[in-house]
């Protein structure tokens, strides 16, 4: 049992270095398992095709976002709080694994419905977290928002500047070290940027 684990262990670290570099379709179950070093016909026994393989990575990878933003925005903390927490969370989680929104980008524009398949895994579904999250916005600032906004807001401010990363770096000539600093800049600027604009759109509504 435990030379069987050993050896899935193997498989799946080959197998996440192979398919976070170059994706689905640009993967070779035979590099796979030379870079495991195990023959092919094994890597076939543990895993029957690359899309099993790549099922079972890709849901792993993901995984571990899902949680922490299911555990996160379901908290009885105020939604300032929890925003605060999943950016810093996000950024934290993303400079020790750069690769993981490339990847999960490609996943998706080979099969969309991952995503959601892999949330619905988790026994929460994107309805309830956009429920809290209206709900929050309705008793804490008084805003009658669809929190599908507020969402989608958070997620385009902390996930585009890490899949721009190679065109920022390159229009402004900024360094890796810089890069850094930048990242961790936004885990402050990312909450008041949001907090802000609510609070601009609350005062905005109190003047109609």
């Amino acid at each position: 049992m435990d030379n069987s684990q050993n050896t899935e262990d193997k498989i799946l670290a080959a197998a996440r270095e192979v398919f976070h570099k170059k994706g689905l379709s640009g993967a070779r179950m035979q590099e796979i398992a030379d870079l495991a070093g195990i023959n092919k016909s094994l890597l076939h026994y543990y895993f029957r095709s690359k899309d099993a393989l790549f099922e079972k990575v890709f849901t792993e990878t993901f995984s571990q976002l899902a949680n922490k933003m299911t555990e996160i925005f379901l908290s009885e903390m105020t939604l300032m709080s929890k925003i605060g927490i999943f950016v810093n969370f996000y950024f934290n989680f993303i400079s020790g694994h750069s690769y993981i929104v490339q990847f999960v980008i490609n996943a998706l524009q080979d099969k969309p419905e991952r995503i959601r398949e892999v949330i619905l895994k988790q026994n929460v579904t994107p309805e309830i977290l956009l429920e809290t999250i209206r709900k929050q916005l309705k008793e804490e600032m008084g805003l009658d928002i669809d929190p599908l906004h507020i969402y989608v807001n958070i997620l385009g401010l902390v996930i585009f500047p890490v899949i721009a990363r190679p065109l920022i770096q390159s229009i402004f000539a900024i360094p890796d070290e810089r890069m850094a600093v930048f990242y961790e800049q936004r885990k402050k600027i990312v909450p008041t940027f949001i907090e802000n604009a609510l609070k601009g759109y609350e005062t905005d509504r109190t003047m109609v």
